[in-house]
């Protein structure tokens, strides 16, 4: 029997035991707070707390009557925690099945990453594919809501819009040169989430919401960007061309009102399609305009007193040996300086050239616009080529005049042609007619017309219309541009391209040019049409091969603009009639 005092004393032991058990703990539970509370709060909060992003939806792109060229409409995707996935073999073979992966490499994705927080399994799926993901209810795999682009119209106006990446990043077109503005700011919100990482309660103080990218309104009309596909696409199919372009323009204002180019793409799978394919060739291939060129020379040299209205100009009978210089086939004599231009006589155009000589020549090319750029908002945009002066020989002295010796984009003809339409000024051109907020208010409004230069004087650009340009589509060799009720003005061009093997003139490539305006008595629009390598056995004129593209066009275009008829149309025969086309153009 143990004695009292002994059990007191045993007692008393155990209870100093305890305490100093207890103080330990108690120093220890101290030691913690006091040395790791940051560290172990801060783990708190990561495994009960999440960071949602809040994507931005990316502005919206709107021809001029606010038609949406481009927009964006939400979608999901589907992402996981590899953290939280507790079996990742069987959510591997579960999400294989519902998304078309690959069960494998869904493994690796969540197996192999065992420290990462999150990984895309599958991105912008279908509402159904979304919902399936719902069902399975995976702890670690969720849903969230992103962007995708859309282009209502496919592939109208593609080398202008652009296309954007997985992210909805601009990769060309308007879509890269504005992905700022576009894209807008992503916000985030913070939640408290469950184990599962499902959120259950939404923080209010700690939101930040994202702003919505601003919308951009283009210069350019669908209904008339549309018909000049259509017309594009129908003359390289029965021209056989390599490519083309065309450029529709408002000479008032320099608003581009189409831009056109085959090939084209669809920019909603930009990625099936061929590099080249996405160029922009009406600001990227340069060309030399060929008798296209003719009435920016002529019109300086009347502005320069070498020439005027109704001068009698021999033109040698077709050759001039001094110059080494053909008329195409025809044996011209005596023109007037008005028919010179209707018929496109390349030997009027050399002694016009002699007349002005090589310091005047070069400056009338700069005054039009020619060798740099333009200066409008689009990608890639080629400056075009113009030699240096000190570069000329007496070779360009008759070669300029008729539109060999130099390049140009369709771009800049038209700029250049439309100098006629709207009294001499050359316009900066313009893609973009104003910006809108997310809201739709206004952000920046472009309507001024920017005059970047005076070209000719405006008696000058009316008389080279009514005395010349007209009777080219009246009675020379652009007939096959005639808009019935409507007096059109233009010019054609078919340019000889260089080899690029022999570096020297090729006499089977070619570029078949037309420029056209109408109506003549006050311009709403100026076309200019570049058609590239037309198989030369079909035909390679301009006013056969790209006369008919602005043709077509301006049917389409003048009565959509209100433009009314101006000449009485007469009734349709039911008979065809192809015009033989002039080989002086």
């Amino acid at each position: 029997m143990v004695s009292p005092t002994r059990q007191h004393r045993t007692a008393l032991v155990l209870t100093v035991s305890l305490s100093v058990l207890f103080v330990a703990l108690a120093g220890h539970l101290v030691y913690i707070f006091a040395e790791s509370s940051e560290g172990l709060s801060a783990r708190a909060t990561r495994q009960h707390h999440m960071r949602y992003p809040i994507p931005a939806t990316r502005g919206r792109i709107l021809d001029a009557r606010l038609r949406v060229l481009a927009g964006s409409q939400a979608c999901e995707s589907v992402f996981a925690d590899p953290k939280i996935v507790e079996d990742p073999a069987k959510a591997a073979r579960q999400m294989a099945e519902v998304l078309g992966l690959d069960h494998v490499t869904l493994y690796r994705q969540l197996a192999e990453r065992p420290d990462s927080r999150f990984v895309w399994l599958k991105r912008r799926v279908p509402a159904a594919t979304a919902e399936a993901v719902r069902r399975l209810g995976i702890a670690g795999v969720g849903l969230v809501t992103e962007g995708t682009r859309t282009y209502p119209n496919g592939a109208l106006a593609a080398h202008v819009i652009g296309c954007v990446g997985v992210d909805e990043q601009g990769l060309e077109g308007l879509e890269c040169l504005f992905d700022e503005r576009l894209s807008g700011r992503p916000g985030e919100a913070y939640a408290l989430a469950d184990r599962n990482r499902h959120p259950i309660w939404m923080q209010p103080d700690q939101f930040t919401p994202s702003e919505d990218g601003q919308h951009l309104v283009l210069t350019i009309d669908a209904f008339i960007q549309a018909a000049a596909e259509k017309a594009l696409e129908e003359a390289c199919r029965e021209f056989h061309a390599t490519s083309a372009s065309v450029v529709a323009m408002d000479p008032r204002t320099g608003e581009v009102l189409a831009m056109a180019n085959v090939p084209t793409y669809d920019p909603a799978r930009y990625g099936a399609f061929a590099v080249d394919a996405r160029r922009n060739r009406a600001v990227t291939d340069t060309f030399p305009p060929g008798s296209s060129g003719k009435p920016f020379v002529a019109a300086k040299a009347l502005e320069a007193g070498v020439t005027r209205f109704g001068e009698v100009i021999f033109c040698e009978n077709g050759y001039w040996p001094e110059a080494r210089l053909h008329d195409a086939g025809h044996a011209y004599g005596n023109l007037t300086f008005e028919q010179g231009i209707v018929k496109s006589s390349n030997i009027m155009m050399a002694k016009l050239g002699l007349r002005l000589g090589n310091e005047r020549l070069h400056t009338a090319l700069m005054d039009f616009g020619f060798g740099r750029q333009s200066g409008i908002w689009v990608p890639g945009e080629a400056p075009g080529l113009v030699f240096p002066l000190r570069r000329w020989t007496r070779l360009s002295t008759t070669r300029i005049p008729f539109g060999q010796e130099y390049a140009a984009t369709t771009l800049q003809m038209a700029v250049a042609f439309s100098a006629f339409g709207n009294g001499g000024k050359v316009l900066r051109p313009r893609i973009l007619r104003g910006v809108l907020d997310g809201r739709g208010r206004v952000v920046a409004r472009l309507t001024e017309p920017e005059v970047v230069g005076q070209a000719m004087r405006p008696e000058t650009a009316r008389q080279m219309i009514d005395r010349t340009l007209v009777g080219v589509i009246e009675e020379g060799t652009g007939k096959r541009g005639r808009v019935p009720g409507y007096r059109v003005f233009g010019k054609t061009g078919t340019a000889q391209k260089i080899d690029p093997e022999t570096k020297a003139v090729s006499h089977s490539r070619y570029v078949s040019w037309f420029l056209a305006g109408a109506p003549a008595e006050d311009p709403r629009i100026v076309i200019a049409v570049a058609v590239n390598e037309p198989d030369r056995s079909i035909g390679y004129y301009g006013g056969t091969v790209a006369a008919p593209v602005a043709k077509q066009i301006l049917e389409a275009a003048l009565p959509y603009l209100g433009v009314p008829a101006t000449e009485p149309v007469p009734p349709a025969s039911g008979r065809t009639h192809l015009v033989q086309q002039d080989v002086g153009d």
